[in-house]
């Protein structure tokens, strides 16, 4: 797990980090990146989750955006997308960390809530992940959600004013 997450950031947001790892095997990728946290976290049920499908960023919303940025970037390299039934992952051994997922994290809010209690801590910290996730400016993740027309600013207001 990434240095930035120490034993005192509770058990929701380790079972979203080990779940962004499955995600990451079952698409058969060689390093967890921060797509694959953000599946994790839409999936999660967390508040962070709810806050996600409230601008359309459901699981499915999200599979569909990052769907839609690799359709964007293929085609921008003269390729035609290829569908996604052919498409299958062969890969079985455990996923890395790739430096994204890294630079995410650091730039996560995990500090900024340090006058609440611990369990209010741990309760929003998926959402302070979340929004180490959106402050990226490079990759995959900030491409598709800029395909898909969601305001990262804003939703990063709302996460820290929960």
């Amino acid at each position: 797990m990434p240095e930035q997450l120490h034993e005192d950031l509770g058990v929701g947001l380790k079972a979203v980090i080990v779940r962004s790892i499955d995600e990451a095997s079952r698409r058969g990728a060689a390093k967890v990146e921060p797509e694959h946290l953000l599946l994790s976290i839409a999936a999660s049920g967390d508040v962070a989750a709810l806050e996600l499908a409230d601008v359309g960023l459901d699981y499915a919303g999200v599979e569909a955006a990052l769907r839609g940025e690799r359709e964007h970037a293929l085609r921008a390299a003269g390729i035609e997308p290829v569908a996604e039934e052919r498409l299958h992952a062969t890969g079985s051994s455990r996923p890395g960390w790739g430096s994204s997922i890294r630079e995410a994290l650091k730039r996560g809010n995990f500090t900024a809530r340090r006058d609440r209690s611990r369990a209010e801590r741990e309760r929003l910290a998926v959402a302070d992940a979340l929004i180490g996730v959106l402050r990226l400016d490079l990759g995959t993740v900030p491409r598709a959600l800029a395909y898909a027309g969601v305001d990262r600013a804003a939703l990063i207001t709302r996460l820290e004013h929960l």
